[in-house]
């Protein structure tokens, strides 16, 4: 089959349009400075996405996420042009509302990091489905340390505001504690955020490259992971299938049950400030050996059972099923 993406995110072109091609699917990914459709007004938007189909002729067109485009006329464009186009609701829970179902009615199939969303969908009309996160063996993988890269705990996480609560009891006291940390991310050196890294310079690293994500997973001993949200039994960030899959540093989150039903035997969890040291001097008094043995466990579980070559061929699944 032929997939048109929307969007050249780091997900989709290292991830799921990665996985398509490796079970054998033709793809296009929008991308670059003559074809990109954020940032631009809404009919140069319609004309570069006119254009994409026309040349390509896909079978079905994907959209993950905010894009960054005009929904309404986006959307349009595909139905005029007799193009299904499948939606990937990777902002639920939280972003439901403002987001997933401004999609909703204008695409053909919906599928959803966040289980307990697909009823909403449904009472819509609309077919949905669970859709996770994953990796991508021949990109998530064991690079070997780089020097630049070495610390005993790294977060590459953006500092969201619906994350401030954790940060204050999950990450701050690793800080003030002088451990060996690094992090990188957006909104870190924001001085109008509560939460930020002003009084730790040498903590923060700027943002880092999607690029450098494996050589930094690769090089540290404790890979620390935050959530959005906690309510959900499915919906985790990127962050645990990517760590995982590197084979690297240990998977350090703050509890949820997503990350338990999935993980929990390859992952360390804490539930407060005390457990975070416990789990973290845990890990550090580790054996280079024993680290090495749960994070190769680890690495083989997502491989297995998580990669995006799996995730694209349940997509294709669900588009005959239309």
């Amino acid at each position: 089959m032929k997939v048109l993406f929307t969007n050249e995110a780091p997900l989709i072109k290292y991830g799921l349009a990665a996985g398509f091609q490796q079970a054998g699917h033709e793809v296009k990914v929008i991308q670059g400075e003559y074809e990109r459709l954020w940032g631009q007004a809404v009919p140069e938007q319609i004309r570069r996405l006119t254009e994409a189909i026309n040349i390509f002729k896909p079978d079905f067109m994907f959209t993950e996420g905010h894009s960054g485009f005009d929904i309404y006329s986006i959307c349009q464009v595909a139905r005029k042009l007799g193009v299904p186009h499948l939606y990937w609701a990777i902002e639920d829970p939280i972003c439901t509302q403002s987001l997933s179902r401004a999609y909703a009615p204008l695409v053909e199939y919906i599928f959803t990091t966040t289980a307990e969303c697909i009823p909403q969908y449904e009472a819509m009309g609309k077919k949905a489905e669970l859709l996770l996160f994953g990796c991508n063996p021949e990109f998530h993988y064991n690079t070997g340390p780089k020097r630049e890269y070495t610390h005993d705990i790294v977060l590459v996480a953006s500092n969201y505001s619906s994350r401030y609560a954790e940060a204050q009891w999950f990450i701050l006291p690793l800080i003030e504690q002088g451990y060996d940390i690094k992090i990188w991310g957006i909104w870190w050196d924001d001085p109008a955020r509560p939460i930020n890294l002003l009084n730790y310079p040498d903590i923060y690293g700027g943002v880092l490259p999607y690029e450098e994500l494996t050589s930094v997973y690769s090089s540290a001993k404790i890979i620390l992971g935050m959530n959005c949200d906690d309510s959900s039994s499915t919906q985790t960030s990127m962050r645990p299938y990517e760590a995982l899959a590197c084979g690297g540093g240990i998977y350090l989150g703050h509890y949820t049950q997503a990350q338990q039903n999935y993980f929990a035997d390859f992952i360390f969890q804490a539930r407060n400030e005390e457990e975070t040291i416990k789990q973290v001097e845990t890990i550090l008094h580790m054996d280079e050996r024993e680290r090495k043995e749960i994070a190769y466990r680890a690495q083989q579980e997502v491989y297995m059972k998580h990669s995006y070559r799996l995730r694209a061929e349940q997509i294709i699944q669900a588009f005959v099923r239309l």
